[in-house]
């Protein structure tokens, strides 16, 4: 049995865990544990200077020219891509740590905007058997039962999915 488990870094993606425990146990528990690394761009080292002349003074008459204020970066988009995808890596190892050492898991993190078409793009590509993701409500009537992202890959059809609603703390 072939099972993706969806993460997305927080404690409230961990409710599955209990129940990738109970799965674990099953002859042949294939596990594909997946997160999504969304493409935000580079960390802010700081905001710059800003340059430029203002004006003599309040009441100027003159048009106000300013330059843009030159933001310095620590990293590119491309390197802040890649060091998010080696912390969720990490964190997915954090995961595996905590099912069975037997236990036969793979670890697979996908660089979107949109989580729901990355897992649902990796349950095909795997040809997983079920999904196992949580869920929360949300206040409009349309996400009562189900998530944006969830209720995408329950409609998608892909595979069945397991959905865990955690405990409310």
């Amino acid at each position: 049995m072939k099972i993706l488990a969806t993460f997305d870094g927080s404690r409230f993606s961990e409710a599955i865990l209990p129940q990738l425990l109970l799965i674990a146990r099953l002859p042949g528990a294939e596990f594909t544990l997946f997160g999504v690394a969304s493409e935000h761009g580079g960390v802010l080292r700081d905001r710059g200077t800003q340059t430029g002349a203002i004006g003599e003074a309040f009441g100027a008459v003159a048009p106000v020219t300013v330059k843009g204020i030159e933001p310095k970066w620590a990293e590119n988009h491309g390197q802040a891509i890649e060091r998010h995808q080696a912390e969720f890596v990490d964190y997915l190892h954090g995961i595996r740590a905590q099912l069975p050492a037997d236990a036969q898991v793979e670890i697979e993190v996908a660089t979107t905007d949109h989580p729901s078409e990355a897992i649902v793009q990796a349950a095909r590509a795997r040809e997983v058997d079920v999904i196992v993701m949580a869920t929360h409500s949300r206040a409009s009537i349309i996400h009562v039962f189900f998530g944006s992202t969830t209720e995408q890959v329950v409609r998608s059809g892909v595979a069945p999915v397991l959905l865990v609603h955690p405990p409310k703390d």
